[in-house]
């Protein structure tokens, strides 16, 4: 676009030289035929048909001048229509891709979400069952001391009469009975305490992954709003180009529409001195510009 404004520009400048260098043109020659013609007739003819070859070139240079400016403002027209489709295009493009991440994004979370209610319940769940064992092994404990026989159970009373064997006797079968209950427990409960540290650990490392993405999202919606932003001044920014580019074609119709009152001065200037036929094409040149 700044490159279709240089040279419409350059063209502007190139316009006004040739403007300023016919108009000094014209002056000499309305000295010259003037004084020509009182010297002589037959040079007054002579630079008549000198300006009719000059008037001729000027005309071809005009046209190829205004064929320029159409090339310059076609080119223009076309590349501001192909930026706005380009960026409307981009745009979509980009509105496309973050509700894309968007969409992504809060499935994610959701999905990470269930995961940490499962965890979390998955880890209740055990917290109760390892309660439940460590309760049931108690219970089985008693059970099993209510039920051993009377010949069995070891006398936790010993008369003063029983003998030093006696008692290590039943000492022994006391540490052997809750070494065995004792040992289920002891496997039970590691487990049940591991199993409940990996479930916290997973949770505090789903709760800790929703939370990165949610910073995130927050970031994305933040660039969403700036990229709205970049489309309004954008939008706004070919608005007012659009409206640069309506001015300096008015201008440029002004131009042209006084390069074609000068011809029209010049035309009244030599009609004195023109026969019929010269009048004829002075006119026919005035109203081509006019429509040019």
């Amino acid at each position: 676009m700044s490159n279709g404004y240089r040279t419409l520009s350059q063209h502007l400048n190139d316009l006004k030289k040739e403007n300023f260098s016919l108009k000094l043109r014209i002056y000499f020659l309305e000295e010259r035929i003037q004084q020509k013609y009182e010297e002589s007739s037959e040079d007054v003819y002579r630079t008549n048909i000198e300006l009719k070859v000059e008037v001729e070139s000027l005309k071809k240079e005009l046209q190829e001048k205004q064929e320029l400016l159409d090339k310059a403002l076609t080119t223009a027209e076309s590349l501001t229509s192909d930026n706005e489709a380009e960026r409307q295009r981009r745009c979509q493009e980009r509105q496309q891709e973050i509700d894309h991440m968007q969409q992504v994004l809060e499935t994610k979370i959701q999905l990470l979400q269930e995961e940490a209610q499962l965890a979390r319940g998955e880890a209740e769940r055990m917290a109760s069952l390892a309660g439940s064992h460590s309760h049931a092994s108690l219970a089985s404990l008693d059970t099993a001391m209510e039920e051993v026989p009377e010949d069995e159970s070891p006398p936790h009373i010993l008369s003063p009469s029983s003998s030093s064997k006696d008692r290590c006797r039943t000492r022994s079968y006391d540490l052997g009975f809750i070494f065995k209950n004792t040992k289920l427990i002891r496997s039970i409960l590691p487990f049940s305490f591991r199993l409940i540290e990996d479930l916290t650990k997973e949770l505090l490392s789903k709760e800790a992954l929703v939370s990165e993405l949610c910073g995130e999202k927050k970031t994305l919606t933040l660039r969403v709003e700036e990229l709205e932003e970049q489309v309004q001044e954008l939008s706004s920014s070919l608005l007012q180009k659009d409206k640069d580019v309506e001015v300096f074609w008015v201008f440029i119709s002004i131009f042209l529409v006084n390069v074609s009152i000068e011809f029209f001065h010049v035309f009244l200037k030599y009609s004195p001195m023109m026969t019929g036929p010269q009048c004829l094409f002075w006119e026919d040149l005035f109203f081509l510009n006019k429509r040019t």
